[in-house]
């Protein structure tokens, strides 16, 4: 359901939620999403397309990262939605807050990819997000032991967990998977030479 509402969930559904600017969407993101539905057994993933990550330059038209994210997310679990625009919500812990108040019932779970992990103690009130739904995070190339030892995931390493333990938050656990290389900045990149 792509720009048309909101995507729909059920009680008792297992949502990933898989946030980013998309800019533009490739196969490392779609390699993350399809790990964290495989690994835990997602009956979705929505893909939130950002209207703009505030740690971030300027992000290209929603439209255009929509489009990108949809051309990566293949298959009948993979949701790409603008829901955070439509709701009018900027941050994460806003976003899991909104969504659980809609849905109750649904078990979602953030899921991101491990580079994202070193600056995670600069989004907006992130133990909100620790505190709202379990992490799952996806090995990324390059981010490795660095990631792992930043300040947000230390503050909570007692959280941390297996795959098949990850149910109630606070809790976190990095799932196992191949590295993908891909990256949106060496995108933007090749595009503007």
């Amino acid at each position: 359901m792509i720009g048309r509402g909101l995507p729909r969930a059920y009680p008792g559904m297992r949502i990933g939620l898989f946030g980013g600017s998309f800019d533009p969407a490739h196969g490392g993101h779609a390699h993350v999403a399809r790990t964290a539905a495989k690994r835990l057994g997602l009956a979705r993933v929505w893909w939130l397309v950002s209207p703009q990550n505030p740690l971030k330059p300027r992000s290209g038209p929603l439209a255009a990262r929509l489009a990108s994210a949809r051309a990566q997310a293949k298959g009948p679990r993979m949701v790409v939605t603008d829901l955070e625009t439509r709701l009018g919500l900027r941050f994460t812990a806003d976003t899991l807050a909104a969504l659980r108040r809609r849905n109750p019932g649904v078990r979602f779970v953030f899921v991101m990819g491990e580079d994202n992990m070193a600056s995670f103690h600069r989004w907006r009130r992130w133990p909100a997000i620790f505190a709202q739904a379990p992490i799952a995070i996806v090995p990324r190339p390059k981010a490795g032991a660095r990631a792992r030892m930043a300040k947000a995931f230390q503050r909570y390493a007692a959280a941390r967990t297996t795959p098949g333990a990850l149910r109630d938050a606070p809790a976190w656990t990095l799932l196992s998977a191949r590295h993908d290389p891909s990256n949106s900045t060496a995108l933007r990149a090749r595009r503007s030479q």
